[in-house]
């Protein structure tokens, strides 16, 4: 029985349950016990009152199938295929008149023209959810405080509860949430505290919205743990099983231990207006191969890199000042790293002398590890120092 099928069935059998979403949601896991997916990609075209729109509709036409596609896919960031078959299974399912144009399980314009939108800031709409969420109000908005239902493979974060709109996710809010596979993050909210999604260890994927400006926070209330004298402020994504991550160009700060200890993430593309990449921040990520870096990029904090056993090279940007004391120490597959004469700092002003080196001991690098940089740089005297060989960047 197609999908559609399925679902006109459960209209036919429970009218009612298109008036009680606890009752649908309840339908949809008897009648999809094992696509999760499908289950809440169905119930977002629900909760966006399209299903609601569809009653007083005898028959759809592209312009509408567009309109609705773009509402969920906006709304709750998820992809346009995925948006296109919840709305076309809907539409069915409701025994709508459809243009006899309209492909069956795909919609939308040219690959090139949805590439081209998908560069664009996305438009904010609201995105309510009845789901469970402990919040507390701020001067600008709602802060998540915990995630309290069930977990799913999927979860969507909301930016409107009871009418209000969310600004933050706060600290530890999802932690240990270890059913999650996919988080998708509402357009609308811009910050998202320490260890939000900490030991989410199943977490594979982060849709994070264009609105977001900051992952992380300097202030380390509700979520220290004290190592001696030292707090440390648990990353954001730490120990989840991410396989790669692009954080919006809006993003002007990542705290400390973001990625930490994410032994499956392979490819990062950072924001081009983020100035440091501080202490540990992928600390430990064994399969990282590709990082597209900042090009304002003007700090490599203390072990940022530490532990990325996969890095073959690294170009670091013009305009890079401080290189800091293990920033790329056991990196022991490290062949080259471009280091521009913008670079006055390495090692932390102690000549990489200090408690890790920079580089890492010369037994765990490369014996070939090269810097590349310019005659008479601080690279080049750096790298007779530490014995390290040097070669003209000019390649």
């Amino acid at each position: 029985m197609e999908d559609y099928q399925v679902l006109a069935k459960i209209i036919q059998d429970y009218p009612d349950a298109l008036s009680e979403r606890k009752k649908l949601h309840a339908l949809f896991s008897d009648y999809f016990p094992q696509d999760r997916l499908k289950r809440n990609t169905l119930l977002m075209v629900f909760d966006d009152g399209i299903v609601t729109e569809m009653k007083g509709l005898t028959q759809m036409d592209q312009i509408v199938m567009h309109r609705f596609v773009k509402s969920v896919e906006q709304g709750y960031g998820i992809r346009t295929r995925n948006a296109e078959n919840a709305v076309f299974t809907w539409a069915q399912a409701m025994g709508l008149q459809l243009d006899n144009n309209m492909p069956s399980a795909r919609y939308g314009g040219a690959p090139e023209e949805r590439a081209a939108e998908d560069e664009r800031v996305k438009e904010w709409e609201a995105v309510d959810s009845d789901s469970l969420y402990e919040c507390e109000e701020t001067p600008r908005g709602l802060k998540i405080l915990k995630f309290v239902d069930f977990d799913e493979d999927v979860v969507v974060i909301p930016n409107v509860i009871e009418g209000k709109k969310v600004i933050a996710v706060g600290n530890h809010a999802f932690k240990g949430c270890v059913g999650i596979e996919q988080i998708i993050i509402s357009e609308g909210i811009e910050v998202l505290g320490n260890g939000v999604f900490l030991n989410c260890k199943r977490l594979k994927e982060a849709v994070l919205p264009s609105t977001l400006r900051r992952i992380g926070t300097t202030d380390p209330t509700g979520c220290p743990a004290i190592l001696g004298s030292m707090t440390k402020l648990e990353g954001a994504f730490e120990y989840t099983a991410l396989e790669s991550i692009k954080i919006p160009d809006r993003v002007g700060y990542v705290g400390e231990n973001t990625f930490a200890g994410c032994g499956k993430l392979k490819k990062a593309v950072l924001p081009p207006k983020l100035k440091e990449i501080h202490k540990s921040t992928f600390q430990w990520c064994k399969s990282l191969e590709e990082v597209v870096l900042p090009r304002d990029l003007e700090a490599v904090r203390i072990s940022a890199f530490e532990g990325c056993e996969s890095i073959k090279n690294i170009d670091l940007p013009e305009g890079v000042m401080s290189i800091e004391e293990g920033a790329f120490a056991g990196c022991k597959n490290l062949e080259s790293i471009y280091i521009p004469d913008s670079v006055v700092e390495i090692g932390g002003g102690k000549g990489g002398n200090g408690f890790l080196q920079t580089f890492g001991e010369p037994e765990e690098r490369r014996e070939d590890l090269t810097i590349l940089c310019n005659a008479g740089s601080y690279a080049m005297q750096y790298a007779r120092t530490q014995q390290i060989r040097c070669a003209s960047a000019r390649y």
